[in-house]
């Protein structure tokens, strides 16, 4: 099975040979092993995917080297990065602003970024008191701005922030933004923070919310991994479990997915997968995960406690079907 090349950001997918994974109920799933030349074979973690249960062998070779090997014989996974490619990622039109010419939305004003400043006593700086959304630009096309918006709504209303615009002024902003860096590929950050305040937790000393969106260009992956795949590791750290933090929530703190990309950073890779507390498959440092094995796309579940990303029900509603994969 060959990867599809989308125009859009679609995160890791994990393409498997028929020896690499198991699949059946858990009780089917835990019986089974597999053979390798290789000393010290992983144990087995399921990870609870909609409609079918998977085992993901975590430790390929020996707790030292956690590598998920591309395309290596025992395992025969291939990680593939389905977003566009980083030359196209980064390029935008012919007349758009140069990176320290460009236009960044703080609070009502369009700023050039040697100017755009937030206040030291911003909760957002201080606590990482805010939210977020990472929405990109295709073709001069910004990708599923109304849900991210929606998300982002909702994010804020889990965490007591009101940001003192509507849904429809947010996305007024955010396009007035791309507009004014004439961006056609590119990826926008869009903030809400509680803005600013006192010294102390108390986020109620913060009268105004902050509301940044940054539009820019963006380089994610070397060129060679969107074609030949990519390594990975699974990561020491685990995700924050749900009951201490909502998942739906894309906070400004994302320490918990820092740490676990350090791990990586520091193996020379680009790229981890986070497992919960249970030791189930989550998602990747700032990605949602998919397995396509034998025409069938398998995700992890919500109960796995992850971010559930736009780019992610696209797939599941739009994209597999087109490729003719059942999810």
């Amino acid at each position: 099975m060959r990867s599809k090349r989308f125009p859009f950001s679609v995160s890791l997918v994990m393409y498997a040979g028929q020896s690499a994974l198991s699949v059946g109920s858990a009780k089917d799933v835990s019986k089974q092993r597999f053979s390798a030349r290789s000393k010290g074979w992983p144990s087995e973690r399921p990870i609870r995917m909609q409609k079918r249960t998977v085992t993901f062998f975590y430790r390929l070779f020996g707790p030292k080297n956690r590598h998920v090997a591309v395309g290596d014989v025992v395992n025969d996974y291939t990680f593939w990065v389905m977003v566009q490619s980083s030359a196209a990622t980064a390029s935008s039109s012919d007349s758009a602003p140069t990176t320290d010419q460009r236009l960044i939305w703080i609070n009502g004003n369009l700023i050039p970024r040697s100017e755009a400043k937030v206040s030291v006593f911003d909760h957002g700086f201080l606590y990482g008191d805010g939210v977020f959304e990472g929405i990109r630009i295709y073709n001069g096309q910004i990708f599923k701005l109304r849900s991210h918006l929606v998300r982002l709504m909702e994010s804020a209303e889990r965490i007591h922030l009101d940001p003192k615009l509507s849904i429809d002024e947010i996305e007024d902003l955010t396009r007035q933004t791309v507009a004014a860096n004439n961006l056609q590929d590119g990826y926008i950050r869009l903030i809400l923070s509680r803005g600013e305040g006192t010294l102390g937790l108390n986020p109620f000393s913060c009268p105004e919310p902050g509301v940044i969106c940054i539009a820019d260009s963006i380089r994610l992956y070397p060129e060679e991994m969107y074609r030949d795949g990519m390594k990975v590791i699974v990561a020491e750290r685990p995700r924050i479990p749900v009951e201490c933090l909502d998942p739906s929530v894309k906070s400004l703190n994302y320490l918990n997915n820092i740490l676990a990309k350090c791990e990586a950073l520091r193996q020379g890779l680009y790229e981890a997968i986070m497992l919960n507390t249970k030791g189930e498959v989550a998602e990747g440092t700032g990605d949602n995960i998919f397995v396509v094995k034998d025409g069938v796309v398998s995700t992890p579940a919500p109960d796995a406690g992850f971010l559930l990303g736009i780019t992610r029900q696209f797939v599941i509603d739009t994209v597999a079907p087109a490729c003719q994969h059942s999810v």
